[in-house]
């Protein structure tokens, strides 16, 4: 059998035909030696010596056997209806760091799927026991996106209540509420520029506007956008807080501006997402198509597609290795982690819920995790304790991480 194939096997990369053909390798009784001298070489930790008492085969042994069940309960899983969350504990080796202690979720046939690695010199296997959750206080996905659109003159306009049509005249600009409750800007400029500011609370489904120039802009719960009903002279600027994707028009006489604090992105015409949560640390602004240059005080870099920009206060770090996917999955209505802090996870659960939480123990594992955003706080948090790594309890609007 091919290691690479084996490989892509583990990161659900394979084929129908090369799933098939490994699951059948991994099955047959015949290849049992084989596959424990695999998984002594892929999936014991680097600094564990193989003849040590802290290796045991009995742990192999217990691999296979969940590898094999997971493999098996596959084959019932092709209806939806029994479509099953199988964990399978693992520790697997790197070849740039310390392995570390891991837990997969395997989900061919389901949309989530769970790694988490310790980085400490933990070397014993996680169990799939879990504590349960308060099964009587749960937090739902919000239903609504709690717009709040404040006009020139300071009113307030509450977008979900309001019916579809004209919202507000400002000049000879009017704010249009479609029937797909998208907001728009429509009528001509004038030499007289008026502020509006889409603000969205925590615990609020993204929205997305048309500003006057016709460029989409989609805004992340606890976010707001600061812009001017119409746009005339040299440039077009608005100012953000939090998270906003763009996609710009296209117009080299009037180049695009997006601000917070002092930092800034300029474009011409392209496709980008602004991460700028206080709480979160650096800035980080992605590209997605185009050319952006990013500016924080001295600090100038230019951006291609598929890099991201990390802004701190005194610099500017260029990351060519990044998952558009994960960067992109608020807008696409997903929670998407890739070895991410279980703070940095949490402080976006607290957002999204407009949940309180408080850390009890300090956790220092990071998580992969992808499931639809439509659901309970608790069935997050569920799959996540399936790594018996970090347990945490519901009450009222508050959420304690514990070990």
């Amino acid at each position: 059998m091919d290691l690479k194939l084996l490989n892509k096997f583990l990161s659900n990369e394979c084929s129908v035909l090369e799933k098939q053909e490994v699951e059948a390798w991994l099955l047959n009784p015949a290849n049992d030696s084989l596959i424990t001298e695999w998984m002594k070489s892929e999936w014991v930790p680097e600094n564990i010596s193989l003849d040590s008492a802290d290796f045991k085969v009995t742990d192999l042994n217990r691999i296979r056997s969940i590898v094999q069940q997971r493999i098996s309960l596959d084959a019932l899983n092709k209806n939806e209806e029994t479509k099953k969350s199988i964990v399978v504990p693992l520790i697997r080796k790197k070849i740039w760091q310390y392995a570390v202690a891991a837990s997969i979720l395997f989900a061919f046939l389901i949309s989530a799927y769970f790694f988490v690695s310790k980085r400490s010199s933990d070397n014993n296997l996680v169990t799939s026991e879990k504590k349960d959750l308060n099964k009587v206080q749960d937090i739902a996905p919000p239903k609504n996106t709690n717009a709040v659109l404040t006009l020139a003159n300071g009113q307030k306009i509450l977008l979900d209540t309001s019916s579809s049509g004209i919202l507000a005249t400002q000049g000879s600009v009017n704010v249009v509420k479609n029937q797909n409750g998208e907001i728009l800007y429509k009528g001509a400029a004038t030499n007289i520029v008026s502020y509006n500011t889409l603000s969205l609370p925590k615990g609020s489904k993204p929205i997305h506007l048309f500003l006057a120039d016709g460029s989409l802009v989609w805004l992340n719960s606890a976010s707001s956008i600061t812009f001017p009903t119409a746009f005339i002279g040299t440039e077009r600027r608005v100012i953000i807080s939090g998270e906003a994707y763009f996609e710009v028009v296209h117009n080299a006489a009037m180049p695009f501006y997006v601000t917070h604090d002092d930092m800034t992105v300029k474009v011409l015409g392209t496709h980008f997402n602004v991460n700028a949560y206080q709480d979160e640390g650096n800035i980080k602004v992605t590209l997605l198509e185009g050319i952006v240059n990013v500016t924080k005080g001295k600090n100038t870099a230019r951006l291609k597609p598929g890099e991201q920009a990390n802004i701190t206060e005194g610099s500017i770090g260029i990351n060519s290795s990044i998952d558009i996917d994960e960067v992109m999955a608020w807008k696409n209505g997903q929670f998407y982690f890739k070895g991410t802090a279980l703070k940095t996870i949490m402080s976006q659960l607290e957002k999204y819920y407009n949940v309180e939480v408080e850390f009890k123990d300090d956790i220092n594992y990071e998580f992969y995790a992808k499931m639809d955003r439509n659901i309970n706080v608790s069935e997050f948090l569920k799959k996540i304790e399936l790594t018996n790594l970090v347990h945490f309890k519901i009450e009222e609007n508050k959420i304690t991480v514990m070990k």
